[in-house]
Order: C-alpha cells, then sequence, then structure tokens
C-alpha cells in the first residue's frame, strides 16, 4: 500500500508531510541565516542551540504529561500554532539575547510535539495499526525532509536577508497549515484519566523504560550520525575515497527511509516480536560498521564499492530499530500516559544525541578501521541486550509503578 488508511492515519501523514516541507527548507539553511543575516558568530549559535536543546530535554517528559491531561490533539494545535509564532520571530532576532530564548521555544514546542504526536497516534488509530501508521509517518518525514531541502537551495544560491525572511515566513506557514489540516481528525475516545495511584510523571519512576530509552536513545543517535558525521570524517582522515560518496550514501538511506519503512514495520505485534526486531536490527547495523572498516586503506574502488554496500545494510538495520523502538514505546506506556512516555523517550534519545558527536570522532577519526568495529561492537552489544530490557519491561507491566 502506497498510502495510509483513509481516515485519521491519512489526515496525520499528511499534517506532517506539509510542516516537514518547512522544516527541510529551514534546516537546509539555518546555519547560513542565522551567521550571515543575523550575524551570530559560529560559538554564539552553538551556545543558543545547547541551550535550546537543554530545555527541550528537560521539558519532553512534561509536555507529553500536559498532552495526556488535556488531550494530544489540543496539545498538538497549541504546539504547532507556537512555533509558527516563533520561527516567524527568528526574523526580528538581532544578536544571542533574542536568538535563545526564541530557540528555546522552538525546541520545547518541537520536543512537545512530538511527545504528543505519538499520543496522538495512540489515541487517533486502533493498537493494531499504530506501527504501520507510525512508519508511513516515517516514510512521510524523510520525504518532506528531501523535498523541503530542494526548496531550501533557492534561499541558498539567493544569500539574501530576503531570500531568508521568505523561508521563515514559509516554514511558519507550514506549520499553521499542518494544524488545520489536524483539526479534521477525531479523537472519538475520551482522554484516559490517570489511576490514583499513580504518580503523575509515572515515566520518570518506570526504570525498565528508562533502561530501555537509554539504551536505545544512544543506538538512534548513533545509527543517525554514521553516515553525515562518522562517515565524512573517516574518508578525509583514512581514505582516499571522493566526499561525494557522503551524499550517495544519505540518498540511499532517504531512497530506503521513504519506500522501505512500512514493508519493515510488518511482522512486529508486540513486545517480544519487537525485542526481537530490535536486536536484528542493531547486529545489521554492526556489519555495516564492519564493512565500513574493511575499505580503509584499500584502493578508491574498493572504498566506493565498501561505501555503498555498507550504506545498503545501514539503512536497512535502520529501518528494523525505529520499528523496534516505536513498538517498544507503545507496548510499555499505559493508555493514560502514552504521551509522557515518549516524552521520556525523547529525553534519552537526546542523551544520546550529545554524546555521540564525540564518541563516533574519537572512534572513528582515531581509531580508524579499528574504531569501527569498536561502533560494530557497541550496536552488538545494544542488540543483545534488548530482550533482555524488554522481558524486564513486561515482567513489571502487570505492576503499579509507585513512589
Amino acid at each position: 500500500m502506497l498510502l495510509p488508511p483513509r481516515g485519521n492515519a491519512r489526515i496525520l501523514i499528511g499534517a506532517h508531510f506539509v510542516n516537514t516541507l518547512g522544516n527541510g527548507a529551514y534546516l537546509t539553511t539555518s546555519t547560513l541565516f542565522l551567521t550571515r543575516s543575523i550575524g551570530l558568530s559560529p560559538a554564539e549559535v552553538a551556545l543558543g542551540l545547547a541551550i535550546a536543546a537543554g530545555a527541550g530535554m528537560a521539558l519532553s517528559t512534561p509536555m507529553g504529561y500536559v498532552a495526556d491531561r488535556y488531550g494530544p490533539k489540543r496539545v498538538m494545535l497549541g504546539l504547532l500554532i507556537l512555533q509558527a509564532v516563533c520561527f516567524a520571530g527568528l526574523i526580528g532576532v538581532r544578536g544571542l539575547w533574542s536568538f535563545a530564548p526564541i530557540a528555546g521555544l522552538i525546541a520545547v514546542g518541537e520536543s512537545g510535539a512530538k511527545a504528543a504526536n505519538g499520543a496522538m497516534i495512540a489515541a487517533a488509530v486502533e493498537p493494531a495499526q499504530r506501527l504501520r501508521v507510525r512508519a508511513f509517518l516515517r516514510s512521510a518525514n524523510n520525504a518532506g525532509i528531501g523535498l523541503g531541502a530542494l526548496i531550501g537551495s533557492i534561499p541558498l544560491m539567493l544569500d539574501t536577508r530576503s531570500a531568508y525572511a521568505v523561508m521563515l515566513l514559509a516554514n511558519s506557514v507550514t506549520f499553521l497549515l499542518a494544524a488545520a489540516v489536524l483539526t479534521r481528525v477525531r479523537l472519538d475516545k475520551p482522554v484516559a484519566a490517570r489511576p490514583a495511584e499513580q504518580p503523575r510523571l509515572v515515566a520518570l519512576r518506570d526504570r525498565p523504560f528508562l533502561s530501555f530509552a537509554l539504551v536505545d536513545g544512544l543506538v538512534a543517535a548513533l545509527y543517525n550520525e554514521l553516515l553525515t558525521l562518522g562517515l565524512p570524517l573517516w574518508l578525509t582522515v583514512h581514505t582516499g575515497g571522493p566526499l561525494w560518496l557522503v551524499s550517495a550514501a544519505l540518498l540511499i538511506n532517504t531512497t530506503g527511509c521513504v519506500l522501505l519503512q512500512v514493508w519493515a514495520s510488518g511482522g512486529t505485534d508486540g513486545l517480544a516480536s519487537a525485542a526481537r526486531t530490535g536486536r536484528r536490527g542493531a547486529l545489521i547495523i554492526a556489519v555495516a560498521c564492519v564493512l565500513f572498516g574493511a575499505s580503509t586503506g584499500m584502493p578508491t574502488w574498493a572504498v566506493c564499492v565498501g561505501v555503498l554496500a555498507a550504506a545498503c545494510v545501514h539503512v536497512l538495520g535502520e529501518l528494523f530499530s525505529s520499528t523496534a523502538t516505536w513498538a517498544v514505546i507503545f507496548g510499555m506506556a499505559p493508555d493514560w500516559a502514552q504521551g509522557q512516555y515518549q516524552g521520556a523517550y525523547l529525553t534519552g534519545r537526546q542523551i544520546g544525541n550529545m554524546v555521540t558527536p564525540p564518541l563516533l570522532t574519537a572512534l572513528v577519526v582515531g581509531g580508524g578501521g579499528p574504531g569501527w568495529l569498536v561502533v560494530g561492537v557497541l550496536f552488538a552489544v545494544a542488540g543483545t541486550a534488548y530482550p533482555s530490557l524488554v522481558r524486564w519491561g513486561e515482567r513489571t507491566r502487570a505492576e503499579p509503578v509507585t513512589a
């Protein structure tokens, strides 16, 4: 099936695709807009984004709780409007201390929207369809980001403040359009009430889930950074391979995620099968790391063949790993706390995003081929840990999480 099912599922995916078009354009142009148009130094950009990331990480679980408490649709609409206002407000930024608060609001809105979106999927579609809809969502995300990046090349070529301003306003419009589309989602079931004996932020007291979030957050951050950070650094320092291999590997990855994510989600229908899928995905990515490392010191043609083969293997493992992530989050979260569990997982993912760049740089640049093997071992260890973590979580699902 090339399209998601009619009704809520198709509305959710359509809204997400519209929004990611603008996000892709902004991501492509953001660095040059902030430095060349606003005049921030690279250090100021990094500091502002670090402050924003901290705010997003600290508030992701509380924002998920708000989505559970007041309804994911209502919260999602509010956060989309907030982000529309903030992106338009970037036009008026004149320095670090006007940039940092807006960037912080954008980060909080983004992390809150991700948590609310997961809760919306849980509330808007039947449990048996959640993974499939989530897979369609990721396909739409990759397609939207890719097309948005092409659109973002226009203001990059013009490189004028007016072009960047138009891009920011267009991105704001996509948030408003996405909100308009989401108003059509029908949530027939009332928001599930929190049982009186359960703590408000139950996800933060769920040790099996938090352990999974930390392990899987590192795995997800690593497989995302392999192609955008590890590969270009390794090509530059340790091989004579051409840098166009980075673009080719990213093209393979994007195409695979758009075309095959729904296929990869098939057959995963519970926590036990999610654990097996996660283990399979991590071990496949470990094989990709071995292929990357084996090309060190090889002739240029061999480096090209090795990188392209590794990219094909990598995307297959990524598809299975992402499927397992969604299945475990949906499966471990009670219906009344889907939002905060999505937010708690995002915290683990954000921790992985902080740890991964220095770790990957040290291993790939400092270690070369053997460094790639160490990265592969990390994936293999994480993959073998998945079943134990999930079984731990399954045992505690029947037990109340108390203070």
